[in-house]
């Protein structure tokens, strides 16, 4: 698929995108780009045909970008997409409490085709909201691929591990993650496997250190919840002597592959061991306020360590939303709010955690809109009232849109959403049965 996007705008000037396949193959000015397809500039989405003066070049679609803007399409570091059917449910609860209580019986009654539902009518709202790769970590890892392959979007599915120190457990669970990465070679190119042992509260460090030498063996990404609460950091220094990222690292997940989710109880001798390593670290600080768990990321001391930041929503459960728009707001407030400075997080910084960040982390480039650069990529329309008069289109998308401003949303050089309209999946039949599928959910957990 050729696409031709022409008179959008990136960065104050008025340029044509082209894509070819999955990369993009062109930015230019946008008269030149006229002149040669021949298109009035009023066309609307549908098929075109730009060629070049040679006739070299012919787009399969020609989409009409004036008046909006192309940023480079989000990716969410941290979520766990299937709890859409748990939004709503078990809310305004301490974290523990919400896991023991509520999610975790009711994961025990999850069929495989709740995970599949669940996981689409995430998709959608990613879709909706500009998002075209999510990291995850959940169940029946096989029905969210199966998801994300009919829906379009990229990811990278977690091998989930919890053993809960059981020597019997984690042997089936040893098992379990060796199946599932024998399938790898199996999956589309946008669907990637990474290791993820839940945590170190879930899983022994004898299987904490056979998991990292599976990931550096097989060059895998390391996706794990590391100091999210500080109890988690008292039990750890109780039970093994040292703060969780040193024990991350005695056990050998430490290193350039490892995907921390959290992080809000990390000191400065943790983040230095996690920068020299060149490890990453999701914040998600929605869902850290909503569960309350105390504590707020600190951003300065991580890049000052050399620790790379990405943005994550958790998962749609404790968040309530996969919006990494909002996610962004929010994620520069509460740093703001931190430090008593106006300037910590700014918005072109607050984009970066959700594009070139979180693409170098995940392994997909540089998350920017150049030639040969993956042709993922959204165009927003900032002609709302609430983002004009759009003195600066950063500024408007960080602090005054959110997900609904997304007019295109593009992965892989496929339109998945033009105009606001999902074209990839029936979205009534995807929202319904996601539906019927929570109530049968917690039909069961109430009659357990």
């Amino acid at each position: 698929m050729r696409l031709l996007i022409e008179g959008v705008s990136i960065d104050g000037s008025v340029v044509d995108i082209r894509t070819d396949g999955g990369s993009i193959v062109a930015v230019e000015p946008s008269s030149s780009s006229r002149s040669r397809s021949g298109e009035d500039s009023g066309s609307s989405s549908g098929s075109g045909d730009a060629e070049d003066a040679e006739g070299a070049w012919r787009a399969d679609r020609v989409i009409d970008g004036a008046g909006l803007h192309a940023f480079p399409s989000l990716k969410n570091g941290h979520t766990h997409a299937a709890m859409t059917l748990f939004r709503g449910w078990g809310d305004d609860l301490p974290l523990m409490e919400w896991l023991e209580t509520h999610i975790w019986p009711a994961e025990r009654h999850m069929a495989p085709e709740d995970v599949y539902h669940g996981t689409r009518l995430a998709l959608v709202e990613m879709i909706r909201s500009g998002t075209t790769y999510f990291n995850d970590m959940y169940w029946h890892a096989d029905r969210v691929a199966r998801a994300v392959d009919e829906l379009g979007l990229k990811a990278h599915l977690g091998s989930v591990f919890v053993d809960h120190g059981s020597k019997e457990v984690g042997s089936r669970w040893r098992d379990a993650v060796l199946r599932q990465l024998d399938t790898l070679d199996d999956l589309p190119s946008r669907i990637r496997v990474a290791i993820a042992p839940h945590a170190i509260y879930t899983v022994s460090p004898d299987n904490l250190e056979w998991l990292g030498g599976l990931a550096r063996e097989r060059d895998l990404l390391l996706h794990t919840h590391l100091s999210e609460t500080r109890t988690e950091v008292e039990q750890c220094v109780d039970r093994h002597g040292v703060r969780p990222a040193h024990l991350l690292d005695r056990v050998g997940l430490v290193g350039p592959n490892l995907i921390a989710a959290h992080g809000v109880y990390l000191n400065a001798e943790e983040m230095g061991v996690l920068g020299d390593a060149g490890a990453t670290v999701v914040t998600n600080p929605t869902a850290n306020l909503k569960l309350a768990v105390g504590g707020i990321f600190d951003y300065d001391a991580a890049r000052a360590a050399g620790v790379r930041v990405v943005l994550g929503t958790d998962g749609p459960g404790s968040n309530n939303n996969l919006d990494l728009l909002e996610e962004m707001k929010i994620a520069a407030l509460v740093q703001k709010h931190r430090t008593l400075d106006a300037t910590s997080l700014p918005a072109h910084e607050a984009l970066a955690l959700a594009t070139t960040n979180a693409s170098e982390a995940f392994r997909m480039g540089r998350g920017t809109l150049e030639p040969g650069e993956p042709a993922d990529l959204i165009l927003v329309d900032l002609g709302g009232a609430s983002t004009q008069p759009a003195h600066d289109p950063v500024s408007d998308l960080v602090y005054a849109a959110n997900g609904s401003a997304v007019h295109t949303t593009i992965c892989d050089g496929r339109v998945l959403m033009h105009d606001r309209v999902v074209e990839v999946a029936d979205e009534a039949e995807i929202i319904a049965a996601a539906v019927k599928s929570a109530r049968g959910l917690v039909a069961r957990v109430n009659g357990a």
